[in-house]
């Protein structure tokens, strides 16, 4: 039991550790690329700044694995206490991950393309811009800010704070916090992509929206590291667990 007890610990740490790199690495990989993918001008910019455009992607991939990896950690810990929904977060995870890894990669081929538009001398602009739209287009509904992913995101959410919530192994004001956050980040994107909200900055909206579910997650990973799992909750699957073995 003390060998359970001890792995689950191990296990929290690891779990909070990759939560916070997979945020930090997305907030640092954006800020570098996303102003210059995000320009008008993507097409005169991407190609020159090569190097900054795909040092931020590369960094932001990076949380790709750190997300599927924490889930998969989690699932032995979710499964002593509802294995449908320790299953589902995986899946949900994964899919996630094949979302971001197609949007970065139409993300790394827009500087290819910026190297074709400007070996051309500005030749046929019109063709490349057509080009370029159709993969900004992959990139709007797949990637970060893109409506597919946050509801992948948003589904992925819900089951795990959910489970969190019926186990209890984190606070349960924790576990709330994420639930009702996950579903306005979810209203929200929906919302947002039917133009409810006419006159006010997308990425303003965008923020608003995120900005609760990035707060759970900090505040889960926090728990997570200094705290770990509630005892209570890991006794409990574990005196189970001994029953139906002897049984």
């Amino acid at each position: 039991m003390q060998e359970r007890m001890d792995s689950s610990r191990k296990t929290a740490i690891i779990v909070g550790v990759l939560f916070i790199f997979a945020i930090v690495m997305l907030f640092v990989g954006e800020a570098l690329y996303k102003p210059i993918l995000d320009s008008p001008d993507y097409l005169d910019n991407a190609y020159p700044n090569k190097t900054v455009v795909i040092t931020g992607i590369l960094l932001e991939f990076t949380g790709v694995p750190a997300v599927v990896l924490l889930s998969l950690l989690l699932f032995p810990v979710l499964k002593r206490h509802n294995e449908v929904l320790a299953l589902g977060y995986v899946v949900f995870r994964l899919f996630e991950a094949a979302l971001l890894s197609v949007a970065y990669i139409s993300k790394l081929s827009l500087v290819n393309l910026s190297q074709d538009y400007l070996s051309k001398g500005g030749v046929d602009a019109s063709y490349f811009q057509y080009i370029g739209s159709s993969i900004q287009s992959v990139n709007h509904w797949a990637g970060t800010q893109g409506l597919i992913y946050h509801i992948a995101f948003a589904l992925g959410s819900l089951i795990l704070y959910y489970a969190l919530y019926k186990s209890k192994l984190v606070p349960r004001f924790i576990s709330a916090w994420g639930f009702i956050a996950a579903i306005a980040l979810l209203t929200g994107s929906v919302l947002i992509n039917i133009d409810m909200f006419t006159g006010i900055s997308e990425v303003g909206l965008e923020l608003i929206f995120a900005l609760p579910i990035a707060v759970a997650e900090i505040m889960l990973s926090i728990w997570l590291i200094f705290k770990g799992f509630n005892p209570s909750a890991i006794d409990s699957t574990t005196v189970k667990t001994d029953i139906d073995e002897i049984t």
